[in-house]
């Protein structure tokens, strides 16, 4: 069993579907996963990542079917039938005399039954497989709504989104999570440091282009007529005096998205 830290509290997950695994998995409230099962006595699951947030990957089983499971008890039932009579008939064969009728006959009959047998394995298999493959539930969550869902109430049915309060994705203990509406984290996000960052980086980029630069409004209109009218970057470059950066971020709507083309 793994180290619980100070102060880490476990909750068991309890799921919408019904499966046959003996599986219990519990989150903490420090958001971690652990498991119980036939080979882990509470051992720490390691978790994928999307887009920076931890997931979690499971796969369960449901049920089988009544109809499914009778076909392959009698196929099972089968199998031990041609096995045991396979094995009778393979013990006669120890007949000193091998070369008389009744010898031969049973060597054919034991041929017959061992490919008989190989058939019905096959068959077993394949049908094992198949409804495996049917029955196969893949269950994924994102670590931060684990914690939510099980340790922080839920204001309001309004309330979708589980935010993080230091915008740190992989930080997904209970105090640094909190259940907020699509306008509340709009607002959250905006004083994100990366958002912040990332717009001061693209302010600072059109500041720099516009002093670089000695375009006009009456300019822009005619080099978006030109890049309008496929013109050659090279001739572009020579003519508006700028850089190909320049033009592409014009042509992009980056840089004087306001401005339209000259008619």
């Amino acid at each position: 069993m793994e180290k619980t830290y100070p102060g880490e509290q476990w909750k068991p997950i309890f799921f919408d579907f019904e499966f046959v695994n003996q599986t219990r998995v519990e989150i903490s409230n420090f958001g971690r996963l652990k498991t119980f099962n036939k080979v882990s006595k509470g051992n720490i699951i390691r978790c994928s990542m999307i887009n920076g947030y931890k997931i979690v990957r499971l796969r369960f089983f449901k049920p089988r079917e009544e109809r499914v499971q009778k076909s392959l008890n009698y196929l099972k039932q089968q199998v031990l039938q041609l096995t045991k009579k396979s094995n009778q008939i393979q013990a006669t064969l120890n007949d000193p005399h091998k070369e008389n009728d009744t010898y031969l006959a049973r060597k054919r009959q034991s041929d017959d039954m061992t490919v008989l047998l190989q058939k019905l394995k096959i068959s077993i298999s394949e049908k094992f497989n198949d409804d495996l493959k049917d029955r196969t539930i893949y269950y994924q969550a994102l670590i931060h709504r684990l914690v939510a869902e099980n340790f922080i109430k839920q204001p309001s049915p309004q309330h979708i989104i589980v935010a993080h309060l230091d915008f740190d994705k992989l930080n997904n203990k209970k105090g640094n999570l909190k259940w907020m509406t699509r306008e509340e984290n709009y607002l959250h996000q905006r004083l994100s440091p990366f958002v912040i960052a990332s717009k001061s980086y693209s302010d600072g980029r059109r500041k720099e282009d516009a002093k670089s630069t000695k375009l006009s409004v009456t300019k822009v209109m005619l080099l978006k007529k030109l890049l309008n009218e496929s013109n050659p970057m090279r001739k572009l470059v020579k003519q508006f005096k700028v850089t190909a950066t320049q033009i592409l971020r014009i042509k992009r709507g980056e840089n004087w998205p306001e401005v339209e083309a000259a008619p």
